[in-house]
C-alpha cells in the first residue's frame, strides 16, 4: 500500500515539486531517527548499556579505490578529496587472509567498496581473493552502478562463481538500471539495485577544534562498528579515522589520526575476542566529528571545504 501510494503521489505531482516533498520528508525522518536515537543513547548510558552492540560474526570492508569517478559533494569517505590510489593487490591479499586466519573463515560479510571499486583494475582477482578467505558469509561489492554496464563477461562470471552480491547506489545520474538487471539475470549474480534514486544524503559535519565529546560521538555515530575498515594492516572501527588523511591533506588541516584509532590486525597478541571488544569503543579521532548532522541535496563535488561544515 505505502509503494503503490507513493507511485500515484510521484505521478499525480509535477516532478520539481515531488522531488522538493521528498526531500523535506527525508529530512524530516531523519531528524526524527536523530530524536530517537539521543533518546535511546540517554537512556542505555544512564543504565551503564553498552551504546553499540558487538558484532556476532564479523563486518568488515576494505576500500579498493581511493578516488571516485563521481565525486559526490559532501561524501563521507572523502573520495572527491582523493588522489588515485588502488589498493595494492598483494597487500590485501595478506590482510584479508590475516582476518581469515583471525575469525575462522567465517564472516557475516566482506564490504568492497570505495571510491568506485570497479575503477580498480584487478577488481576480478580481488573478488576470488575475498571468496577464497571467506567461504562462508557475504561478500558485497558496492558501487555507484556507472561502470557496471561496460565490464565483461569474465567480471560478471567472477561474481557468479564467487557469490558476489552487487549492491547498487543509485544517485539521480542516468544509469541502464534496465541493462543492470539484465546482466545480472544473464550470469545469475545477486543484485540490489534500487529504481528510486538517492536524491538526499547526509553528512557529519568535521569538527576542526577537535573538541566533542568522543564517547557520545561515538555512542551517536551511525557508522561506528557498523562496517569496520581495513587500511594497511589496520582494522577502524569507522569510515572517517582511515579516510580524513585526504581531507586533512587538501585543505591543509591538521586531523591527527594515531594507532590509538586502529587495531593492528597482525599484532602476535590480537584475537577475534579482543577484536570485537575494541571496535565498540570509542577512539580519539571521534572528538573531531560532529554529529549534528545535515542534509544534502545531491550535487556533483566543487572541492569546497564547506561542504564537509
Amino acid at each position: 500500500m505505502k509503494r503503490f501510494v507513493k507511485r500515484l503521489v510521484k505521478a499525480v505531482l509535477p516532478k520539481s515539486i515531488y522531488s522538493s516533498l521528498r526531500r523535506h520528508y527525508e529530512s524530516v525522518r531523519f531528524r526524527v531517527h536523530l530524536w530517537k536515537r539521543n533518546i535511546v543513547v540517554g537512556v542505555k548510558s544512564a543504565l551503564s548499556i553498552p551504546v553499540k552492540k558487538r558484532q556476532e560474526r564479523i563486518n568488515f570492508g576494505f576500500h579498493i579505490t581511493e578516488h571516485c569517478n563521481l565525486n559526490c559533494a559532501s561524501c563521507n569517505n572523502f573520495s572527491p578529496l582523493a588522489e588515485t590510489e588502488f589498493i595494492d593487490v598483494d597487500e590485501f591479499t595478506r590482510d584479508i587472509e590475516r582476518m581469515g586466519e583471525l575469525f575462522g573463515h567465517v564472516c557475516d560479510r566482506v564490504r568492497l567498496l570505495g571510491g568506485e571499486p570497479l575503477l580498480h583494475p584487478e577488481i576480478i582477482r580481488i573478488l576470488e581473493t575475498a571468496r577464497r578467505t571467506f567461504r562462508t558469509g557475504a561478500v558485497r561489492l558496492l558501487t555507484n552502478g556507472t561502470l557496471l554496464t561496460r565490464q565483461s563477461p569474465e567480471f560478471w562470471r567472477a561474481c557468479h562463481d564467487n557469490r558476489v552480491t552487487i549492491a547498487v547506489t543509485h544517485y539521480p545520474i542516468p544509469i541502464d538500471t534496465v541493462k543492470i538487471r539484465e546482466l545480472a539475470a544473464e550470469y545469475d549474480v545477486e543484485l540490489e539495485c534500487s529504481e528510486e534514486a538517492v536524491s538526499v544524503f547526509f553528512v557529519e559535519p568535521v569538527n576542526l577544534k577537535g573538541d566533542g565529546d568522543c564517547r557520545k560521538n561515538f555512542a551517536l555515530c551511525g557508522r561506528a562498528n557498523t562496517c569496520p575498515i581495513i587500511r594497511h594492516g589496520r582494522l577502524f572501527t569507522c569510515t572517517f579515522a582511515p579516510n580524513v588523511h585526504n581531507f586533512s591533506r587538501k585543505f591543509g588541516v591538521d586531523i591527527p589520526v594515531s594507532e590509538a584509532d586502529s587495531i593492528d590486525i597482525y599484532d602476535e597478541n590480537m584475537s577475534s575476542d579482543e577484536i570485537f571488544r575494541r571496535l565498540i569503543e570509542p577512539i580519539p579521532a571521534c572528538r573531531f566529528c560532529d554529529m549534528n548532522s545535515r542534509p544534502v541535496k545531491w550535487h556533483v563535488s566543487e572541492g569546497s571545504i564547506s561542504e564537509w561544515q
